[in-house]
C-alpha cells in the first residue's frame, strides 16, 4: 500500500531517459503482457549507490512505473505492454507507455523504455537525451549505439522498503539546487490504450528468450536456443545449435543439460542391452 501511495504522487512523465515515437511498434514486435517480466505485485529497486530508485506496481493489464534520482522531482509512466525482438540486444526488452498528444496533433504517440531483468535486478537502457525513433529497426539501432547507458537497479527487500522510501521522501522535501522545479499542477493521466489481442509473458517454466535448453527427442536431445515463447499455447520456438534450423516445439519437451545427460546414459544402456542379446541370446531368454 505504501508503494501505491508513492506512485500516486508521481506526476511527471519520465524525461531524458526514453525513446519516443508516434508509431505503435507492437505490430512489428513480439508483444507480451505487463506481467511478462514480473508477476502482479509491488516492487522497489535502487542503484548500488543508493541515489536512485525504481518503483513498479504490476497489475493484470498495465503497470505503474516510478523513478526518482536523489534531489530531483519524481517521474512516472504507465506501461501497457512489453515488446521483444530478435533485432534487440541479447536479453533486452522494451516497456511501452502511451504519451500525450503533441500540440496540434491528434496522434497520441508512445514512449519506449528498454530494459533487461532478472529475479533480483533490472538494468535500464537509457539514451543520453529523449530520442525519437521511426520504427522497430530504428529503435534497435539506437539500442546498440555506444552512447547508450545501462543503469542497474537491485531489488529492495520488502522489510527495507519503508526506510528506502522515507530517505527519498526526505530528499524530495529538501530539494536540490540544480534540480528542476515541479509543475504547478499534475500532468493529465496517460490515456489507456487497448492491449493487443494476443499477449503472453516472455517466460516459460522459468526460462526466457535467449536461454540455452535441450529439446528432448527419441534417439537424441538437441541443444537449442529459445527464440520466441508462446505461453498461451504452451510452445516455444527454438533454434537448433547443430544445424541452425528453427522450429516450434511443446514446452514440455524442454529439458536441462543434466536431464539430457541422464537420457543419453539411459539410451546407451538400452543399446548395450540389445547387443548383449544379439551376442548371447540365452542371457535374454525368460527363465520360467
Amino acid at each position: 500500500m505504501q508503494m501505491r501511495i508513492v506512485l500516486a504522487m508521481l506526476s511527471l512523465v519520465l524525461a531524458g531517459c526514453r525513446y519516443e515515437s508516434i508509431a505503435d511498434l507492437r505490430p512489428s514486435a513480439s508483444v507480451y503482457s505487463v506481467t511478462g517480466a514480473y508477476p502482479e505485485g509491488e516492487y522497489l529497486f535502487q542503484t548500488a549507490e543508493q541515489d536512485a530508485i525504481l518503483a513498479l506496481v504490476v497489475g493484470p493489464d498495465k503497470a505503474a512505473l516510478g523513478y526518482q534520482l536523489q534531489g530531483w522531482p519524481p517521474m512516472a509512466a504507465t506501461i501497457i505492454a512489453v515488446l521483444g525482438s530478435t533485432s534487440f540486444p541479447d536479453r533486452t526488452y522494451v516497456a511501452m507507455a502511451p504519451a500525450e498528444a503533441s500540440a496540434g496533433s491528434e496522434s497520441e504517440g508512445f514512449q519506449y523504455f528498454p530494459f533487461s531483468f532478472g529475479s533480483t535486478h533490472v538494468e535500464w537502457v537509457q539514451p543520453p537525451n529523449p530520442t525519437k525513433v521511426s520504427d522497430l529497426e530504428d529503435l534497435a539501432r539506437h539500442l546498440a549505439a555506444p552512447e547508450t547507458k545501462r543503469v542497474s537497479f537491485a531489488l529492495v527487500a520488502e522489510r527495507d522498503r519503508p526506510a528506502v522510501l522515507a530517505r527519498f521522501e526526505a530528499w524530495r522535501g529538501q530539494g536540490s539546487a540544480g534540480a528542476p522545479s515541479a509543475p504547478a499542477a499534475p500532468a493529465p493521466a496517460p490515456v489507456p490504450v487497448a492491449p493487443p489481442a494476443y499477449t503472453g509473458p516472455p517466460t516459460v517454466r522459468g526460462l526466457t528468450v535467449g536461454d540455452g535448453v535441450h529439446v528432448q527427442g527419441i534417439l537424441s536431445d538437441s541443444p537449442s536456443i529459445i527464440q520466441e515463447i508462446d505461453q498461451a499455447n504452451g510452445r516455444v520456438k527454438v533454434r537448433r545449435m547443430s544445424d541452425g534450423v528453427s522450429e516450434w516445439v511443446s514446452a514440455d519437451r524442454l529439458i536441462s543439460r543434466d536431464e539430457s545427460t541422464m537420457n543419453d546414459l539411459a539410451r546407451t544402456g538400452a543399446v548395450l542391452g540389445v547387443f548383449v542379446c544379439l551376442l548371447s541370446p540365452e542371457t535374454c531368454q525368460d527363465n520360467h
